[in-house]
């Protein structure tokens, strides 16, 4: 559980970073024979981003995935759900068994307690929701790992579309060298960059691949002949109505539901076991058993007869008595061990609920911050882009080379690289808030 909180917080910790490495953005434009992608705000009434699509060129021949259909197939695909189904039906069984074990001590006379029954049957309803958690930890994990592979595929493609500018420069260069405009050196430091460039694509690429692979494990889907990926993506503000407090408990408590309902019930039954007496037991000696020479009679005539029936009776009285006082020694060494877990278990539910609140506050307290930095992001697109319509002019002049140009876009699209990844970490942050399992293993 630590683990989890921790993860909330690192999350964000690392946007900060994240945000000081932002530029401008970008417009749709053809460089030699490439197709120039554009980053496309699409913008709700409310001023919300209702998507954010990015047009990359791909073959006709692939279906395009939706994160949904990805996210689907996975669920369906997944063995851990199918163990939860196991793990549902194994408590069900048990207390199908301890029902019969119920019967049978009720039959011999003895105390019966419901707790081993009532505890199978909200261990049983945790694992229901524990599958149900499950299912929101897949679809978190397939968003998570579409969401990493668009964002390479966008830096592949600019780094592509670099290359080729870069491969206009060295042709320019060729005709400077020629005319002494340029040196050797810086030919050659030209022809070391593009070969630089050329490695990082064919790593990224590599990188990409092995991505698509494991994908590939968790869905089945083949991201690399039979479909291409929707840049599509979903933004709206998160906003939390009435108290933040209030909601976060909500979110707590349903996340820890069966452990204090576990605990509640485990509570009563020691409580129960207290007013038994079941203390008692140590005040109590062991029961001897009964001595075989009282059960003898001597007869007149000297000799003697053992009364084996009474004795036998007798023999049954003292195991009955003799396995109902093991019961209780053992009943009186679980309550030992169960007031010390109790306590210890309650100390650690009480801390992991203080700590899991002070990290979902800190979360969206982050969250309502990144809000405010897509903003800022949206209007230094809108500027950006006014600032592009003005080169072009300068190009369509003759002011500017229109390899210059090309560049200024091909730059200005950090900005909508890095808008996509504070979205996809805004919609995971708000995820997380709303459904604080989905950081469980």
């Amino acid at each position: 559980m630590k683990q989890k909180i921790k993860r909330i917080i690192t999350i964000g910790s690392m946007i900060i970073v994240m945000i000081s490495s932002i530029i401008p953005v970008s417009a749709s434009e053809t460089i030699g024979n490439l197709n120039v992608s554009k980053s496309t705000l699409v913008y709700g009434e409310d001023g919300n981003i209702s998507s954010l699509d990015q047009n990359i060129q791909v073959s006709s021949e692939k279906k395009v995935l939706t994160l949904d259909k990805a996210i689907n197939v996975a669920i369906g695909n997944s063995e851990k759900l199918a163990l939860k189904s196991n793990e549902i039906k194994m408590y069900k069984d048990k207390r199908d068994l301890q029902e019969k074990t119920n019967d049978y001590y009720e039959a011999i006379g003895q105390k019966i307690y419901d707790y081993p029954y009532d505890k199978l049957e909200l261990q049983e309803k945790q694992t229901e929701q524990s599958k149900a958690f499950m299912e929101d930890q897949i679809a978190s994990d397939i968003t998570n790992k579409y969401s990493d592979m668009i964002l390479k595929e966008i830096e592949i493609n600019k780094l592509k579309r670099n290359l080729e500018l870069k491969k206009i420069d060295l042709d320019f260069m060729k005709g400077k060298l020629k005319l002494g405009m340029a040196t050797s050196n810086q030919f050659i430091d030209a022809q070391i960059d593009i070969k630089s460039l050329q490695d990082e694509i064919t790593a990224k690429e590599n990188s990409l691949n092995n991505n698509k692979d494991y994908f590939k494990v968790l869905t089945d889907l083949d991201l690399k002949n039979t479909y291409s990926l929707d840049y599509n993506v979903d933004y709206t503000k998160f906003k939390i109505d009435g108290s933040v407090d209030e909601y976060i408990n909500d979110k707590i408590d349903k996340y820890v539901k069966y452990d204090s309902e576990i605990l509640k019930l485990t509570k009563d039954y020691m409580k129960e076991l207290k007013d038994d007496g079941i203390k008692e037991i140590m005040d109590k000696d062991v029961e001897k058993m009964p001595d075989k020479s009282s059960f003898i009679t001597a007869n007149t005539d000297g000799t003697s007869t053992f009364d084996s029936g009474s004795y036998a009776l007798k023999l049954i009285d003292y195991q009955q008595k003799q396995q109902e006082y093991y019961t209780k020694l053992n009943a009186y060494g679980e309550y030992i061990d169960g007031k010390y877990n109790l306590g210890t278990a309650q100390v650690k539910l009480d801390d992991t609920k203080k700590n899991l609140k002070n990290g979902l506050k800190e979360s969206y307290s982050t969250l309502l911050d990144l809000e405010n930095k897509i903003d800022t992001l949206k209007e230094q697109a809108y500027s950006t882009n006014t600032k592009l319509s003005f080169a072009k002019a300068q190009v369509d002049m003759g002011l500017m080379l229109e390899n210059d140009y090309d560049k200024q876009i091909v730059e200005s699209e950090d900005l909508d690289t890095a808008l996509r990844k504070l979205i996809y970490t805004h919609n995971n942050l708000r995820d997380s808030i709303e459904k604080p399992w989905i950081l469980g293993n």
